[in-house]
């Protein structure tokens, strides 16, 4: 694509353009004085109307580039709107059809948006792949083990087959939309929880409210990760429903999700909330997911609490979220 013109160029043309015309103005009026103004007295006027008329000339010309120079640097404004766009994740790449000046700017940038997309893309392929590849002989060596009466290689099996499918399942909601975006709830929680639901095949019924208000907020892929875990974990442990509400308070996105299940006691409560304890190595049942969504809620100046559930008798976590600006 071709570049629009050189912004140095623009100006020095617009500049010399004005310019001209101011001393076109100059001229003219100075000839009026003169034609005016008796002979005699045309030369002493002139004298003390020249400073007046050369102020209001230069006023003139740096008026004149004050506007020219905002206009010309408004074409940069469409480059911010893209770049909007593009953390939305409405657009993958920068129009290049720019001024010159920025021309190699946004070849490189759109260069390295190419590059990083191809590696995400790589890297949850490689991820996939692999984890689908251990299905098979981790379902092999499951049964083997069970057959040698073994419960601690039992379990042990049963725990490497849970890592394997949630890595699957990861690679799946990563693989949902495009990477480098904001994470939009109203359009991705119904395909993630449409996801959940071919997941867990005796799925239970998952209620969604999202508050109106709330447009975008996170990076696309943090979130996906936070609240695929918090509602697969859910999920897992409901025997009939599961509700889900996203609201907005105090600048900060609140996610919370419960469940109809066991819940945990006191005991264990306590232990969820605890800053640095490794939550698959603590509480039975609530795997490693729940330790990367505690990161995840860090990483984004918030908090992650644990509750009994109120109406439903099961786990509530509420995951606090800043907004990102």
């Amino acid at each position: 694509m071709k570049s629009t013109k050189s912004l140095e160029r623009q100006l020095q043309a617009q500049l010399a353009i004005n310019l001209v015309l101011v001393m076109v103005l100059i001229w003219v009026v100075g000839n009026v004085f003169s034609y005016a103004i008796p002979q005699e007295t045309s030369s002493h006027r002139f004298r003390w109307m020249f400073p007046i008329l050369a102020s209001l000339g230069i006023s003139t010309i740096l008026l004149l580039q004050r506007s020219i120079i905002r206009n010309t640097f408004r074409q940069l404004d469409g480059i911010r709107l893209e770049l909007q766009q593009l953390k939305a994740g409405q657009i993958s790449q920068l129009n290049e059809v720019v001024p010159a000046e920025m021309e190699s700017f946004v070849k490189e940038l759109n260069h390295l948006l190419r590059l990083m997309h191809d590696r995400l893309e790589r890297s949850r392929n490689a991820l996939g792949n692999l984890a689908h590849a251990l299905k098979t002989p981790l379902c092999w060596l499951q049964q083997y083990v069970e057959d040698l009466d073994n419960p601690t290689a039992v379990m042990q099996c049963q725990r490497i087959r849970q890592l394997t499918e949630r890595e699957l399942k990861r690679a799946r909601m990563a693989g949902l939309g495009k990477t480098l975006q904001d994470f939009d709830p109203h359009t991705e929680l119904p395909m993630l929880i449409h996801v959940l639901r071919q997941v867990h095949l005796a799925s239970p019924q998952i209620d969604c409210t999202i508050c109106p208000a709330i447009t975008r907020f996170g990076d696309r892929e943090d979130m996906l990760e936070l609240i695929g875990n918090l509602l697969d974990n859910a999920c897992k442990w409901a025997r009939n429903q599961v509700v889900c509400r996203v609201s907005l308070e105090n600048h900060q996105v609140h996610i919370v999700i419960e469940d109809d299940g066991i819940g945990c006691n006191a005991v264990e409560l306590q232990q969820l909330s605890e800053r640095g304890v490794r939550l698959d190595e603590t509480v039975a049942g609530y795997g490693l997911g729940l330790a990367i969504c505690k990161d995840i809620v860090q990483l984004y100046g918030g908090t992650l609490v644990f509750a009994r559930s109120p109406s439903l008798g099961g786990l509530l976590v509420c995951a606090s979220v800043g907004l990102r600006t």
